[in-house]
């Protein structure tokens, strides 16, 4: 699973400005709903063998895509956006609850992490399949994670830490930093996308469709 072949192309300057657009609009409300549509399209294109990236043609089906994938999102993170959402209430209630409420939002940041580890494979499954059910079959996901678990670890993982050194560092350049930043993270993401899109195809979630 080489991912330089990859990063490679998505540098010609033929295909540079594919996923550029989808940066520049991922923190756009609303609109960014193309961005993670377009990502879900860039899934699809990988699962069936192809390194390529998809055009921005039909924008009005990968728009109603990235719809479905923050709905996905959602229903992964209802749980620790409860949390979080519960602890600053009672943080906020008074002195006497505040320390439950610190331990509360505590608990919620490792739930963040505990569910949005599943979310790689969760948004593979949709992307190959368009069905929202798939992507929910929590089971069935956590099975095929399972199959390739210390190469799914060091990807989420991976991703986590690259993301988290471009806030910190990306974010500081005067000027055209933010800018900077969502490019370059949209892009991470992109690269994530194509690691865990080619990790997806060596489960038994991938060959579903043709064993069922």
């Amino acid at each position: 699973m080489d991912i330089i072949p990859f990063i490679q192309f998505t540098l010609n300057t033929r295909y540079i400005l594919r996923w550029v657009a989808g940066g520049i609009i991922f923190f756009i409300p609303v609109a960014n709903f193309l961005s993670l549509g377009y990502l879900s399209r860039s899934s699809r294109l990988l699962t069936i063998g192809s390194i390529g990236l998809p055009t921005w043609e039909r924008r009005g089906e990968i728009w109603m895509e990235g719809v479905k994938i923050l709905f996905i999102f959602i229903l992964y993170e209802a749980i620790p956006f409860f949390l979080f959402s519960f602890g600053f209430f009672l943080t906020a209630l008074h002195s006497v609850t505040a320390f439950f409420g610190h331990i509360i939002k505590n608990v919620a940041y490792i739930a963040l992490l505990i569910f949005s580890f599943f979310l790689p494979f969760a948004f593979a499954t949709f992307a190959e399949y368009t069905d929202l059910r798939k992507a929910l079959e929590f089971e069935k996901i956590t099975k095929g994670i399972k199959e390739v678990f210390i190469l799914y670890l060091g990807g989420y993982a991976g991703t986590g830490i690259v993301l988290f050194i471009l806030y910190k560092t990306v974010l500081r350049i005067p000027f055209l930093g933010f800018f900077i930043w969502i490019v370059l993270t949209y892009y991470v993401l992109m690269l994530a996308t194509y690691y865990f899109t080619q990790l997806y195809t060596k489960t038994s979630l991938s060959t579903e469709r043709m064993s069922g």
